[in-house]
């Protein structure tokens, strides 16, 4: 059996966590100082470096978890391989964006989420492999949590963007000033894309866990507290993508609507276990470590600040109708427009 700190790998994870923040300060650079090229291309090597090195990390504990089950075992068995994988699916998601729209000038808005989620496993988090139930080796657990995990990866960039909207539209399209892109219709679009790719994920995910509960329990659903608040989050996101498309809603109350939801996500993610944990509500979904009360206050003010934005009186820019918003053959425009500038600089 191999050494576990060698399976660990956590000086690893603590040179990923130190990447990651590079690739941030470098991305920051590259957003508000320094717009030439070269700082978005250097800020973007970084990242793919650090998503490796992260890779590694998870494919070593993999490899400890094969030897010591006799099969493979996803590292999502505890808080700490949980937080770790997301935010390595949000970096990849957010490396393939990038790719797509052909700019990293969202490099600061796309890392917020995993250097905010790295940053809480150092909270006094237990980084030490479980022991895993038989529950635990199932292939359907691999299937429920890949998928779920997906859709919260998605989630996570629609909420990057529907801050970026809130800023955007408080501050008189101040961030437009920095780059043409950072329009009101842009983020209000491609925020909305994300939803609609985590929306089926999650959708599966909640289907393959209710498979793997009957092999495992017996049963399909048990009201489980985390699966009663994975329930609430997929009512949310079918709420805001039934508006969007029947009532043609969009802008700043629907972004506020996403950062809900996406609240929603971190609760059923982290906050249901840390409730479990104060309250023992006995939830077999139960893994969670630091933050405790303080951070079940951050999750409820997460939930409560969007609600009461919501009911006060809203910026006189929104976004425009769906139909209205900038075609692919304008945003092209301005992608190659920008790109000559940076160039140029």
């Amino acid at each position: 059996m191999p050494n576990v700190s060698e399976a660990q790998g956590l000086q690893l994870y603590d040179y990923v966590m130190m990447v990651y923040f590079g690739a941030f300060v470098l991305y920051a650079f590259h957003m508000f100082w320094i717009r030439h090229k070269a700082m978005g291309a250097v800020a973007s090597i970084l990242l793919w470096l650090g998503w490796i090195g992260q890779t590694v990390f998870l494919v070593e504990r993999a490899i400890f978890y094969y030897h010591q089950h006799q099969g493979f075992v996803l590292p999502a068995t505890n808080m700490f391989e949980a937080i770790s994988f997301f935010a390595w699916l949000i970096v990849l998601l957010y490396l393939i964006g990038e790719f797509v729209i052909k700019t990293r000038i969202f490099g600061v808005l796309g890392m917020i989420v995993p250097i905010a989620a790295m940053a809480y496993t150092a909270a006094g988090i237990n980084t030490d492999p479980r022991q895993l139930m038989p529950a635990l080796k199932s292939y359907w657990l691999v299937f429920h949590i890949v998928s779920v995990f997906i859709g919260y990866a998605a989630f996570a960039i629609a909420f990057s963007l529907a801050i970026m909207y809130l800023l955007n539209a408080r501050r008189d399209h101040a961030l437009k000033r920095i780059d043409p892109r950072f329009n009101l219709q842009f983020l209000d679009d491609w925020s909305y894309r994300m939803v609609l790719l985590g929306f089926p994920m999650l959708t599966l995910g909640i289907f393959l866990g209710a498979v793997w509960a009957d092999s495992a329990w017996g049963r399909y659903w048990g009201w489980d507290p985390k699966e009663t608040w994975a329930l609430i989050t997929w009512f949310i996101y079918l709420a805001f993508i039934h508006l969007r498309i029947h009532w043609r809603w969009v802008g700043y109350r629907s972004a506020l609507f996403n950062i809900i939801g996406f609240a929603s996500v971190l609760i059923t993610f982290i906050g249901v276990n840390l409730l479990d944990r104060v309250f023992k509500l006995n939830s077999i979904h139960a893994y969670a470590e630091g933050g405790g009360t303080f951070m079940l206050v951050l999750l409820g003010l997460a939930v409560l600040i969007p609600t009461v934005l919501y009911f006060l009186p809203t910026p006189k820019e929104e976004a425009a109708p769906v139909e209205d918003q900038l075609s692919e053959f304008t945003l092209a425009s301005e992608v190659a427009a920008d790109d000559a500038e940076e160039n140029q600089a």
